[in-house]
């Protein structure tokens, strides 16, 4: 087989990079180990900027209808037991007020799709049903990829059919590892992990469980009105326990005890003990797993190969970053490939991935490492489940201690803030971005970072009128006219469209009279004139 763009791997990442490539018309295949998506739950927030690229992909509300239904409540509570004492609520507003009730700077200004709560083994089959829809996009479920060589001006690679045992060369030119993990790619480019690793020491950090239960009786036994995460905190067991559906299906987080194995534990019984009550529970799947690490390779591309998601990165799940960040790594990568294989990207282009998204995953996982610690490392009074003064007062003093949690499950800093500040496709102005702050998100068209969002009229949101390509921005009633920069981009083959917004409130957010934004939505560069070289500014930020 001769294809331009070969993936291994056909999680969230793999799948978001096909279609990423197949809707800039550049053939791909993808091959992935199991024959269907994963059947055990992890992974259980969209955050804002996955839901945007899906919205690009124009099935953002298929996704919606997985998982929590619209007005199942978001909150995250604190509890000794499901059915003893809440300790703390952090307030979250269910997907549908979030959607329908936009404040004057929450969320839905910021971005056209809010958070969404649903789990990977929901929504996955949903990406790969779509990713199948595209004649560029050749998805081999039961394949793998056996081997591989960069010989410079191609890669020449095996896969096989596994319950066939049919064996197929492919030439390709570029090969992208988002294999996960273990990554047979990583491996075979000797690329290595660093950062936070595991210790054994805390909760979140060491031997974990997850296990998947339908027990609809939660709900009858729920001694406090209905969230969506249940951390339990008591002398006996501490567990992170998500809704996954809203009607009875639980996935629980929990520390492996000592001694035991995902063989031998008693998965039904801890969750029962977290409950605190006898009612019927049905296990569904359970898993071992690692917590506590925090890590990034120590490179994301050799030549002719990329790794991109689990491949490049690793969380525990504190904060929700990681497929996120994985996807964005995808989107990143796929314009850019599309660039180069349709010949108007230059020699620089694809170097620049992992450029501007290895920062990126040492900042992402180096503030779920923080949130990690926080977890972990908590600690509480051994009187909380005690139903006296003594018992009431320390319940009332741990409170405040919980608060410190909330940006765990905002982050909008995190989700809409990752920048590629000096980049040699990003061209300054001068400016300087606002701080980089974890759970703030400050919206600025500072060169670098994602376009601000802005609601043109009532409700026609930008994102939706941005080419699928490069697109000019004209902003405000006076901005000047952008022939000569669409004419340079189109003599050196770059596509691009010119977006007229002639409010003054977009010119104000955007604080200049012209922007340039990439495919991936990030601005290029911005101006009150355009420059005396337009060729020379499309030519940087082509990678030539």
């Amino acid at each position: 087989m001769r294809v331009p763009v070969l993936i291994a791997g056909g999680g969230p990442v793999g799948l978001a990079l096909s279609m990423e490539l197949a809707s800039r018309g550049v053939r791909n295949l993808l091959v992935n180990d199991a024959e269907t998506p994963s059947k055990h739950p992890k992974g259980n927030s969209l955050n804002c900027r996955t839901m945007e690229h899906l919205r690009r992909y124009g099935f953002a509300d298929e996704v919606r209808r997985t998982g929590l239904y619209p007005e199942h409540p978001t909150d995250v509570v604190y509890v000794t037991r499901f059915t003893g004492h809440e300790l703390a609520r952090i307030n979250m507003p269910a997907g549908k007020s979030k959607i329908e009730n936009p404040g004057p700077w929450g969320a839905t200004l910021l971005t056209p799709e809010p958070m969404h709560r649903s789990n990977q083994f929901y929504f996955e089959p949903v990406l790969k049903a779509h990713a199948e829809t595209y004649a560029e996009s050749d998805i081999r479920f039961g394949w793998r990829l056996n081997r591989f060589e960069d010989l410079g001006d191609r890669v020449e690679a095996e896969i096989e059919e596994l319950a066939s045992g049919a064996v197929v060369p492919v030439t390709c030119d570029y090969l992208a590892g988002c294999d996960g993990s273990r990554s047979m790619v990583r491996r075979q480019l000797d690329i290595h992990f660093s950062g936070r690793t595991s210790s054994g020491s805390d909760f979140y950090d060491g031997d974990m469980i997850s296990a998947y239960f339908h027990a609809p009786g939660v709900y009858d036994a729920l001694a406090m009105p209905i969230g969506w995460k249940y951390y339990t905190i008591n002398n006996d067991i501490r567990t992170d326990c998500i809704t996954l559906d809203g009607k009875g299906e639980f996935m629980m987080l929990a520390e492996m005890p000592e001694g035991e194995s995902i063989e031998t534990i008693d998965a039904v019984q801890i969750f029962r003990d977290a409950v605190g009550a006898d009612i019927g529970i049905e296990l569904k799947s359970s898993v071992a797993w690692l917590a506590g690490l925090a890590m990034t390779a120590d490179g994301y591309q050799r030549g002719r190969v990329m790794l991109a998601g689990d491949s490049v990165h690793l969380f525990t799940p504190a904060g929700g970053f990681g497929f996120n960040t994985g996807i964005d790594d995808a989107v990143n990568l796929g314009w850019k490939l599309a660039a180069v294989l349709q010949g108007w990207g230059g020699p620089k282009l694809v170097g620049t991935y992992e450029t501007e998204r290895r920062p990126v995953g040492i900042r992402n996982t180096n503030e779920s490492g923080r949130l990690t610690s926080q977890v972990g490392g908590l600690e509480f009074p051994a009187n909380l489940e005690d139903d006296d003064e003594a018992g009431s007062r320390s319940r009332a003093g741990f409170k405040d201690k919980l608060a410190i949690f909330k940006e765990e499950f905002a982050s909008l800093g995190i989700q809409l803030g990752a920048r590629y500040d000096g980049s040699p496709i990003v061209v300054g102005d001068g400016t300087a971005p606002p701080p980089d702050e974890a759970a703030v998100y400050r919206p600025t068209a500072c060169p670098g970072g994602r376009a601000p969002h802005y609601w043109i009229g009532e409700r026609v949101s930008l994102f939706d009128r941005l080419g699928p390509w490069f697109t000019v921005l004209r902003l405000g009633p006076t901005a000047p006219g952008a022939d000569g920069l669409a004419a340079a981009a189109e003599s050196a083959g770059v596509p691009v469209q010119v977006l007229d917004v002639a409010e003054d409130a977009a010119r104000d957010l955007y604080e200049r009279d012209l922007a340039i934004i990439r495919p991936d939505q990030h601005v290029a560069w911005r101006g009150n004139r355009p420059p005396d070289d337009p060729g020379a500014l499309w030519a940087a930020i082509t990678g030539h």
